[in-house]
């Protein structure tokens, strides 16, 4: 009797390690290699950004939906994820873009970049057919918070495969151009003299 409890309990404790080993690691996906600047360096060096996003954006699962069946419910890939929360990887990304001043450097502050993220999610439309969405709102705040400009955004890149490496490479487009836009838009506000002190240097002469 002795000998067959422990014969189940070695078979348990093989089966358990067996178990361990088979699970399969789950893929982890970032923005990629750093971009180099869309604009001359030091151009917005003294604009900081701040990237704000709800609590389902929050975190590295990477969620999506099925719009042909319910759009209202919120799916996750089990086997893949971001390696952080998209909110830190799009942050990471725009100051690559734009060099905005980082959290951690000591560097003096006139206005603030305030993106609310709104949508960052892989959306299927049919079963074979998905797209990226990256969907929010921009302001520029001053020195005294005080929202000087703002815009609505909404980006879409078309998914190449209909699984989570191509909600990836859609969201991480979707993301670039998210920069670009925003170049776009800062410069069209300085030029109107709505931004007149956001630049690095500009309280010299010109």
């Amino acid at each position: 009797m002795k000998r067959l409890l422990m014969l189940f309990v070695a078979c348990s404790l093989a089966a358990c390690a067996g178990g361990v080993r088979n699970v399969s690691k789950a893929e982890v996906y970032d923005f990629g290699l750093p971009l180099q600047h869309l604009v001359d360096g030091g151009n917005w060096a003294n604009l900081a950004l701040e990237v704000r996003a709800p609590v389902w954006i929050d975190s590295p699962s990477m969620e999506y939906r099925l719009l042909y069946e319910d759009p209202l419910k919120l799916r996750g890939y089990a086997g893949s994820r971001w390696a952080a929360a998209p909110g830190l990887l799009l942050a990471q990304r725009l100051r690559q873009q734009l060099g905005f001043v980082g959290p951690r450097e000591q560097v003096a502050v006139n206005c603030l970049l305030r993106l609310d993220l709104e949508e960052f999610s892989q959306v299927f439309d049919t079963p074979q057919a998905s797209r990226g969405i990256l969907q929010g709102a921009a302001s520029v705040l001053d020195a005294r918070h005080r929202v000087v400009a703002e815009r609505r955004i909404f980006i879409e890149q078309p998914a190449e495969g209909a699984d989570a490496r191509g909600g990836v490479r859609a969201l991480v487009l979707a993301s670039e151009e998210l920069g670009r836009q925003l170049a776009g838009w800062l410069s069209e506000l300085e030029k109107r003299g709505t931004l007149k002190s956001c630049r690095a240097g500009s309280g010299e002469n010109r």
